[in-house]
């Protein structure tokens, strides 16, 4: 279902505020600490889109896992960035338990990312998995592989009874075509030959739990519901179109 429902969601994109790694016992010259250090680096380049440090600090052959499977290269990871801006925020990443383990020329460096919202709530946790590898006296990451532990969304309290106008179908460019039914006090989308509920964050606004992926739903002057915006965490768009 993942695969219908989603799009290329890059959770690696963070605003500036990184909070401060913890790695306690580390000797601040060791390899293992210099592992860390690039690891925040990147983070920050990516965060910043700033391609001349991210081009410095990952291998050309670059490839990252993400937690719905999807495989992007160096060069896709790449055409998705962009700083975070008032207009269009992005959530601030911090690394928690990191821990190293040298293997001469090559480093596995494991750990959690935690995406934080502007009000200081914990929204998503991933286990991450990088490998970074010596080459020419510099450290570069060539892997990395991204697991989603949680998402966590408030569930707003809305009347049931606006679900009757969100009710139909949507047709994004490529012809994908979305039904949304009501069924009692369950708002829930059809895709495939599968139903899966969503849940409110606000009356125009829904996601699925334990999912990246957030529905607006959007009306016309005379009140009319026209069509839905698919809103990716890393600020793309993609707009339905109400067929039916």
């Amino acid at each position: 279902m993942k695969s219908i429902l989603c799009t290329v969601i890059l959770v690696v994109a963070a605003s500036i505020g990184f909070a401060q790694t913890k790695s306690e016992g580390t000797p601040p010259n060791s390899v293992e600490q210099q592992i860390i250090n690039l690891e925040r680096e990147r983070l920050k380049a990516f965060a910043q889109a700033d391609k001349a440090a991210f081009e410095r600090l990952v291998a050309d052959d670059l490839t990252i896992t993400h937690g719905y499977g999807e495989v992007l290269t160096k060069a896709q990871e790449m055409a998705v960035m962009r700083p975070s801006t008032p207009e269009r925020p992005l959530p601030a990443l911090s690394i928690e338990d990191p821990k190293v383990r040298v293997y001469g020329d090559a480093a596995v460096m494991t750990g959690s990312l935690v995406e934080t919202n502007r009000d200081g709530r914990r929204e998503l946790v991933l286990r991450f998995t990088n490998t970074y590898v010596k080459q020419k006296e510099q450290w570069r990451m060539v892997a990395g592989q991204l697991t989603t532990l949680s998402r966590e969304r408030a569930i707003a309290k809305v009347d049931p009874k606006i679900y009757d106008a969100y009710v139909g179908q949507y047709r994004n460019p490529r012809g994908r075509i979305l039904t949304f039914i009501r069924e009692g006090d369950r708002l829930m989308i059809e895709a495939g030959g599968q139903k899966v509920e969503i849940f409110p964050e606000s009356e125009t606004q829904f996601f699925f739990k334990g999912d990246d992926v957030l529905l607006v739903f959007v009306k016309d002057e005379q009140g009319q519901v026209v069509r839905l915006i698919n809103r990716r965490p890393n600020g793309d768009i993609v707009q339905e179109t109400k067929i039916k």
